[in-house]
């Protein structure tokens, strides 16, 4: 029997060091650049009893990384054993996110890139807990409201291959909203599941197209104002201009 498909860099998880990572590295720069981290939610979060899950980021900021990490252990609460398919020239540079699941593909390599995605199907159908899969369809960061969004077929090829699972669309976005210190936000499905898996060119433009409403949806929210319904994940340490606000405007008499 030939061996199970691998990538360059497989997975090499290890609870210490994808903790460590969350803390040191994720949590603690989140909380040195931003003033809050928000969430609006679609629906039902996903739970392991619905199966193996695949979510689908837009990919518009060097954060994007770290939100995924707020993702799983905040939303999520690690119901999920959480993998995150990512560009081999960065995991080269970053190897020690195979600590938290992270393996590699080589979009410019096709044998590899086949040997990626089928390493990454395989992980969704095995597996003693239910799997979650992060990856970014666009392959690479791109503005956030550059349109049409393009995205490669890798996320179709990976569900044609693993079989029942649920997806969920994932919008990050980063904005000032009159702090010195930036806002992240995170809009969060609704789930749907596939109704024919083998039909790459419908399931590539159907999750284009959820992730395109979900992008334009959190940016129109953003914009216009409407926050009502996110609610704050994380808070970061106060900006000199909070600071100046709550202690040196007092003494100097001003309001």
């Amino acid at each position: 029997m030939s061996a199970a498909p691998r990538p360059a860099l497989p997975a090499a998880k290890h609870w210490l060091g994808d903790t460590a990572i969350y803390w040191l590295l994720a949590r603690r720069s989140l909380w040195q650049t931003f003033d809050r981290v928000w969430l609006q939610s679609h629906g039902p979060l996903p739970a392991p009893r619905d199966g193996p899950l695949v979510l689908y980021l837009n990919h518009s900021a060097w954060w994007d990384g770290y939100l995924m990490y707020v993702i799983h252990r905040r939303v999520l609460r690690s119901r999920f054993d959480a993998h995150l398919l990512m560009e081999e020239r960065q995991l080269r540079a970053y190897r020690f996110f195979t600590w938290s699941g992270a393996f590699s593909i080589n979009r410019h390599d096709p044998r590899d890139a086949h040997r990626s995605l089928q390493y990454a199907a395989n992980l969704l159908r095995t597996g003693e807990r239910a799997r979650a899969l992060f990856l970014f369809p666009q392959g690479q960061i791109v503005p956030a409201d550059r349109r049409p969004l393009v995205t490669y077929p890798g996320l179709a090829r990976i569900i044609a291959r693993a079989g029942p699972v649920t997806l969920c669309p994932v919008a990050l976005r980063y904005e000032f909203l009159g702090q010195q210190r930036p806002h992240a936000f995170i809009r969060l499905g609704p789930t749907h599941r596939v109704d024919n898996p083998p039909d790459l060119d419908g399931l590539m433009a159907d999750t284009t197209a959820r992730l395109t409403v979900a992008c334009d949806a959190l940016r129109d929210d953003v914009v216009g104002g409407r926050l009502a319904a996110y609610a704050p994940l994380l808070r970061g340490r106060p900006g000199p201009d909070q600071i100046f606000d709550a202690w040196l405007r007092p003494l100097l008499g001003k309001r």
